[in-house]
């Protein structure tokens, strides 16, 4: 299974439910380390949210942004159309993402003033 099926897979799992991650191994059959490390990074972006979390166990949803996300890729689209799209204005705001895109955005400016 490649990453982007992982990744289809592990979000699809959490689609209108709560689940923790190791609901998630029994739904996707993926090993617990790849979904532990999946999460780590969903979370930061924003993708996953956090519905409950007691010591180390954690409940989790698929955030608005994840649902987003999930149904463009299921519809053969990537990251970059949603982009394109201007979903980025519903990036939660300080996020990885948007920090990226305004870096990005930016530079391109500068570049352009330099080269004009």
């Amino acid at each position: 299974m490649d990453s982007r099926a992982k990744l289809v897979s592990i979000l699809s799992s959490l689609r209108d439910t709560i689940a923790s991650p190791s609901d998630v191994v029994m739904r996707t059959g993926l090993p617990r380390y790849e979904v532990l490390g999946a999460f780590h990074v969903l979370e930061a972006l924003g993708i996953v949210s956090i519905v409950h979390s007691r010591s180390n166990y954690k409940l989790y949803t698929l955030s608005e942004l994840g649902k987003k996300i999930l149904d463009s890729m299921i519809n053969g689209g990537s990251l970059e159309d949603l982009i394109t799209e201007g979903v980025e204005k519903t990036i939660p705001s300080g996020s990885i993402i948007e920090s990226g895109i305004s870096e990005n955005t930016r530079k391109a400016q500068e570049t352009a003033e330099q080269t004009a």
